[in-house]
């Protein structure tokens, strides 16, 4: 009977399942159903279990048929049953307490989601669901996200490391920088730049796998000497950076410093060889040389280009380094586009016989006047235009212009005046050298042997064989070869026979120093004995010119005479000279 007021859709129940219905019901859940009664030793340690009963699920799961299997231990029927199963049934079947376990079968090769728990002593009933296809839905998810933070991970080291040396790259120490500026207002440290010397050598010598390789050696080497606060970088895989967080006081920074290209210079041994590198390094200061990242980095960048060019193996950042820089850089913008811009003048300076003063010919020098830079010495843009190979049509305009106006000043004079031309040894290197002499000579009308081409002991020194050889082709032509600045460079007798001279120019330290003038007298013998007039250069004073007579000199040249002027002036000089 209903209670007052009760739901006959809520009525309770009051009668218990038989144990018929009970085993239909089993039979037909969805999830598999079996009953164990457990193995004890003992001790009471469950050693196996026993098969009492299953449900169609369990048939329909296993391929196995109950008829086949009750009453059958389950070591016997799953001999790989794992152990983790029969302790947890044995804990289950002794103290009644459920468990619920997710775990691998390697019996049935599958993942089962189980709940075991113990209608009676020793005996456990279990509930099985297969869940294997969620488990390795789980583990490809997982696969997944371990794949793609494994190629997080990798993008990352792309994006921050070197590939050559494996250092932290420029991002790295853009982003190094950031944090130590901003972490303190009152921040001081150093950047470092470390360039190897004969890097580019080994490369040539031994390829790409080889230099890499010995970057990487020297990579490790420096980090390992400066590890944290203070950091290794690598902009390029050619260059090592420091960062060191220090106050820039000089002499210390050179202690440090002096300690990683002692690192750099020890051997490196590959495959059983062994290599040497040195390094230059330029260096600049926080806060003292600037506060902007990329100003600092630039100007580390000018005190490495500094000691690369002076041999100095450590230079630190100044204000001069920075302004001759900027000239240089300067220079070798506006040089491209000065022939074309008619910014090239040609001065010349009088060659006048020691002995009578009267004048034989002059020097044709080169002068550049550039609207932006101002005036420009030749021995600031001369360098430049020999390393980017402008000297050859620069070269060819002053042979030009110095053989037209010497056929200029010759037409108009009774006197015919020989005229001398400076050569570059880079020039020497074209092919077609002579031929571009010979044709200015043949185009101007002029004499060969009022043509004088200047070189100097470089030629010698360097042993080039076919700028000595040219240089031969024209004098046996008739243009007369002046060897320039004797005495300054490293040639030696053995050199000298080479080399077919008709002038030797004796360098102005020769004619300064009174003490030199033994040797200044031996050199005036020495072109006499090789045939060749011989020249005093930089004759600046009365008494100079009155030493060059005494020791031999054929012409002098220098500011006593004349100073090198323009084309105007020189006509003014000769004419003065004439009319004396």
């Amino acid at each position: 009977m209903r209670k007052p007021g009760e739901s006959a859709d809520h009525a309770p129940h009051t009668r218990d399942l038989s144990e018929d219905e009970l085993l239909l019901l089993i039979d037909n859940m969805i999830s598999q159903f079996s009953y164990y009664r457990m193995i004890y030793d003992e001790s009471g340690r469950a050693l196996d279990y026993v098969f009492l009963a299953v449900n169609r699920a369990f048939e329909t799961e296993t391929g196995l048929k109950r008829a086949d299997i009750i009453g059958k231990n389950v070591l016997s029927v799953y001999p790989l049953t794992e152990p983790y199963w029969i302790e947890c049934f044995g804990r289950v079947g002794r103290s009644g307490v459920t468990e619920h376990i997710t775990n691998y079968s390697a019996a049935l090769g599958k993942w089962f989601d189980i709940i075991a728990f113990s209608p009676k002593l020793e005996h456990v009933a279990i509930t099985v669901n297969d869940i294997t296809s969620y488990i390795e839905e789980q583990n490809a998810l997982k696969e997944t996200a371990d794949e793609l933070k494994a190629q997080q991970q990798e993008n990352y080291r792309l994006a921050h490391e070197e590939p050559i040396t494996g250092l932290p790259n420029r991002v790295s120490l853009y982003n190094a920088f950031a944090q130590m500026t901003q972490a303190d207002a009152d921040a001081h440290f150093l950047i470092a730049i470390f360039a190897p010397d004969n890097l580019a050598e080994i490369l040539a010598s031994y390829g790409s796998v080889l230099s890499d390789a010995i970057m990487r050696v020297l990579a490790q080497r420096l980090s390992a000497l400066f590890p944290g606060p203070d950091a290794c970088f690598s902009m390029t895989g050619t260059d090592f950076v420091l960062l060191y967080t220090q106050h820039c006081d000089q002499r210390q920074m050179r202690f440090v410093i002096e300690r990683a290209r002692y690192s750099i210079r020890q051997a490196v041994d590959i495959d059983g060889n062994s290599y040497y590198v040195t390094a230059s390094c330029g260096i600049a200061c926080y806060p003292q040389d600037g506060t902007d990242r990329d100003d600092l980095i630039a100007k580390a960048n000018l005190a490495l280009y500094q000691a690369k060019r002076s041999g100095e193996p450590v230079v630190f950042y100044n204000a001069a380094i920075g302004e001759a820089v900027l000239r240089r850089t300067q220079i070798r913008n506006a040089l491209p586009s000065a022939l074309e811009h008619d910014e090239f003048e040609l001065f010349f300076q009088p060659l006048v016989l020691a002995s009578s003063e009267h004048v034989v010919g002059f020097e044709a020098l080169l002068r550049w006047h550039n609207p932006l830079i101002g005036d420009v010495a030749p021995l600031e843009f001369i360098a430049i235009a020999e390393e980017s190979r402008l000297i050859f049509p620069l070269g060819k305009w002053v042979l030009q212009n110095a053989c037209r106006t010497l056929r200029e000043i010759n037409s108009g004079s009774r006197t015919q005046y020989m005229i001398a031309v400076n050569v570059s040894g880079v020039q020497l290197r074209a092919d077609d050298f002579v031929d571009q002499v010979l044709t200015v000579l043949e185009e101007t009308r002029i004499p060969p042997g009022l043509l004088e081409l200047e070189v100097t002991e470089s030629v010698l020194v360097n042993r080039d064989a076919h700028a000595i050889e040219k240089l031969n082709m024209l004098h046996e032509r008739g243009v007369r070869i002046a060897l320039d600045d004797f005495g300054t460079g490293f040639s030696s007798l053995s050199m000298l026979k080479d080399l077919n001279i008709s002038t030797l120019k004796i360098d102005k330290i020769f004619i300064h120093d009174p003490n030199m003038a033994a040797l200044a007298k031996m050199i005036v013998r020495l072109g006499h004995l090789f045939g060749a007039n011989v020249v005093a250069e930089g004759v600046e004073t009365e008494e100079q010119m009155r030493f060059a007579r005494r020791a031999g000199c054929d012409r002098v040249q220098g500011y006593y005479q004349a100073l090198p002027m323009p084309l105007e002036s020189l006509n003014r000089y000769l004419r003065n000279k004439t009319h004396r």
